[in-house]
């Protein structure tokens, strides 16, 4: 009888592996994430732009600067990849509840919508890349760890189009002032 149950234990475990965390699994992490506190003020980051399989490709650095106003975080960045022509974003993010957040952008089409828990925020809009073309617009989601310093921001971006990863960042920012 022993043996007979290896092979379903072994499935068991291979299934329960393969699970994710869900965001309220993160719900008494700490240091909690508050991004007004965080993108407000002075950010600084560096990373990397990755192929679908994970080899490095580019790397980045950004300087962002967090206003807040009537409910609002207006966040101005400007994203300087390695050898290429520097790029400018503006982000308006709105903290909808205490676990939702709601956001626009420059390059965004309509609303991006997240789910923030503890040390953890995620979230997804589609990303406006090109204005003509066959390619226009490829999904990106963002996933944020507040590190235990308070001070330093770890965020994976997974990027897809049609349903399949394009490219990867990895990044991690830090809190200037």
């Amino acid at each position: 009888m022993k043996h007979s149950l290896l092979p379903l234990s072994l499935i068991i475990i291979v299934i329960t592996s393969c699970s994710s965390l869900k965001p309220e699994s993160f719900a008494t992490s700490q240091p909690v994430l508050d991004p007004v506190k965080f993108f407000g003020g002075r950010t600084e980051s560096a990373g990397v732009m990755e192929s679908r399989g994970g080899k490095p490709t580019v790397r980045i650095t950004t300087k962002t600067t967090g206003t807040y106003a009537n409910g609002m975080l207006h966040i101005e960045q400007d994203l300087y990849p390695e050898n290429k022509k520097q790029n400018h974003r503006s982000f308006n993010l709105k903290i909808t509840d205490a676990h939702h957040v709601e956001g626009t952008g420059s390059d965004i089409q309509g609303t991006a919508r997240g789910e923030l828990y503890g040390n953890y925020f995620t979230w997804s809009f589609r990303l406006r890349i090109a204005e003509k073309g066959l390619v226009q617009h490829v999904k990106m989601t963002q996933y944020m760890y507040l590190m235990p310093d308070g001070q330093t921001l770890i965020i994976r971006s997974v990027v897809r189009k049609f349903g399949m990863i394009v490219t990867q960042i990895t990044e991690q920012f830090h809190k200037v002032g």
